[in-house]
């Protein structure tokens, strides 16, 4: 039994480590706006994971702001060596009473990931490497809904749904360089994205620590090629300001 748990081990590392994550869910703030003037800055570190082990760590950063009693907007950054993703999106926010808000956006995202491999996993064995790049865009609609100063807490649920566009290239090569033509993977079919999202702050009025856990499903990416994935869930942890 022992035997076979880590033959079951080794053989998911090894899979991991010749896999290449294209995407991974976004730690961006749910601000849930609800006046006009209301702005948020927010900055946390997240990773995110496929298997088990964390596959990307990012640092995030997002600002959002009410404009009037019912227009917001929102732009956030991140960046994790070798991935990356910017989004900016217009929306709209509606108090539904007491503490609770519901809010929409409808933006655009644009990102990229690169790695190289020359590890000794077993898609880099024998002097064997690989390379893999590309970008990618996600127009999508985000809507969230929560409670703000709950005594001390901020919660708030969201869903993110797009359509990921990937462009992206796989290519291994032999150790002189040359390229194994039976390896090349090109990517570029659409997905439908889907990315739900739960956030959890708690402090005072104007400074919270807060917590993130976000999900993603994708309808074609994990069928297309055994060298691309996605990774499925992100945490992050950091500070929001409100002013």
């Amino acid at each position: 039994m022992k035997h076979r748990i880590l033959f079951v081990a080794v053989a998911a590392v090894s899979l991991f480590a010749a896999s290449c994550s294209i995407y991974h869910p976004q730690a961006v703030d749910m601000p849930l706006i609800n006046h006009q003037g209301d702005l948020r800055i927010d900055a946390n570190a997240s990773a995110s994971v496929w298997l088990i082990l964390p596959d990307a760590v990012n640092i995030n950063a997002t600002a959002s702001y009410g404009f009037n009693n019912w227009l917001s907007g929102q732009v956030h950054a991140n960046y994790g060596g070798d991935n990356w993703y910017l989004q900016a999106a217009p929306g709209f926010y509606v108090p539904l009473g007491g503490k609770a808000v519901f809010e929409t956006y409808l933006g655009m995202g644009y990102g990229g990931s690169n790695h190289e491999d020359s590890g000794n996993s077993s898609d880099t064995a024998g002097g064997q490497y690989y390379v893999y790049n590309g970008k990618y865009m996600l127009p999508f609609a985000q809507f969230n809904i929560g409670w703000r100063n709950l005594g001390p807490v901020d919660i708030a649920f969201g869903l993110k749904a797009g359509s990921f566009l990937p462009n992206f290239e796989y290519n291994r090569y032999h150790a002189d360089g040359t390229v194994m033509e039976d390896r090349y993977v090109h990517y570029e079919t659409p997905n439908f994205l889907l990315e739900p999202q739960l956030q959890f702050g708690v402090g005072i009025d104007r400074v919270k620590f807060t917590m993130r856990l976000g999900y993603t499903w994708m309808s074609d990416l994990n069928d297309a090629s055994d060298k691309m994935y996605h990774d499925f869930l992100t945490l992050g942890a950091g500070v929001t300001l409100c002013f």
